[in-house]
């Protein structure tokens, strides 16, 4: 009797082998653009992530900063010193005219006039009716940061006092009120690195007030900002969530 081959230790045909070999490499290319594309997707929440964190860490820094800075004592980078909000605060309400009488004590001498001064546009002083009401917007928004005499805090807040940008272009001040700013800047030959929030519940009317009022203040001469000029910017950037940056904007 003849003996029959086993089926079962019956070698593969090159066929086969070549069948398997296409099933595996299909696979491994599977896998292979299928990790890829997990990545892709991956890598743009990763970034947004790493970002926001990065926002949330340096507004946390300032804020532990200004918070310091606001509710103790100390002596400022040109040697002025600083009082809590509280005791400004209550300095305010004792004598309203306070900030007026700070300002007219740190004011400087006035200088002589050059003997020929290039032509500029014309100065409109804004009306008293203006100012008080700007004053009052100031003492409510911006006095804890800034300080009655617009001198700021080093080197967290900036000062308003005689800064180029303060009476510039007023879209800018515009801007910062109603989307805040963020981003290195630097003022009198010091750089500041903080994040100014947005100022939530004032008007057009306040921000054109509180604007004339800094521009015509604290040693500065600009001319009065109108409502009509923070509407049209209120406007042109109402679909706008994020602070403005210092680098977009331009400012150094």
């Amino acid at each position: 009797m003849s003996e029959q081959p086993s089926s079962g230790g019956r070698p593969l045909l090159p066929g086969q082998i070549a069948s398997w070999l296409r099933i595996v490499c299909f696979a491994a290319a599977a896998l292979i653009v299928t990790g890829y594309v997990y990545l892709s997707v991956r890598k743009a929440p990763d970034a947004e992530a790493d970002r926001r964190q990065a926002q949330k860490a340096l507004r946390a820094e300032n804020a532990k900063k200004g918070l310091a800075l606001i509710t103790e004592p100390g002596r400022n980078a040109d040697g002025s010193y600083r009082i809590p909000v509280k005791d400004a605060a209550a300095l305010i309400v004792a004598d309203p005219k306070v900030v007026a009488k700070i300002q007219a004590a740190g004011a400087p001498a006035p200088a002589a006039a050059p003997a020929a001064a290039p032509a500029a546009a014309a100065f409109v002083k804004a009306s008293d009716e203006q100012m008080k009401r700007g004053a009052a917007v100031y003492a409510r928004t911006c006095i804890a940061c800034h300080q009655p005499t617009g001198m700021g805090l080093p080197p967290v807040f900036p000062p308003l006092a005689k800064a180029p940008i303060v009476v510039g272009n007023p879209e800018l001040p515009i801007k910062f009120i109603l989307q805040g700013l963020m981003g290195p800047v630097t003022v009198g030959g010091t750089t500041y690195n903080s994040m100014m929030p947005p100022v939530p519940g004032v008007s057009d009317q306040d921000i054109a007030d509180v604007l004339t009022y800094v521009r015509q203040s604290f040693g500065n001469q600009g001319n009065p900002v109108t409502p009509e000029q923070v509407k049209a910017v209120r406007a042109a950037t109402a679909g706008r969530t994020a602070p403005w940056t210092t680098a977009e904007l331009g400012l150094k």
